[in-house]
């Protein structure tokens, strides 16, 4: 599957072909990696209201709880 680059007004755009098209409206971030434009949809912050979070780590269990403690490699110390 593949697209053009098109001027759009003083930008240039890319159109999606219809059956791979996100939400009119939808917003992303764009990231150049090398010579890859990568489109990454902005999502809300699910922590931005840290109310909704209050007794949060009493609520899980034991092992996940050993989950969200746990070290990455090399950390263990």
């Amino acid at each position: 599957m593949e697209t053009v680059a098109r001027k759009i007004g003083n930008s240039v755009g890319a159109i999606f072909p219809k059956d791979i098209s996100p939400q009119v409206g939808e917003t992303f971030t764009i990231l150049k990696v090398g010579e890859a434009y990568i489109l990454k949809p902005k999502k809300e912050d699910i922590f931005k209201n840290t109310a909704d979070w209050v007794d949060f780590r009493s609520s899980i269990t034991q092992d996940d709880a050993e989950w969200d403690t746990m070290k990455s490699e090399g950390e263990e110390n």
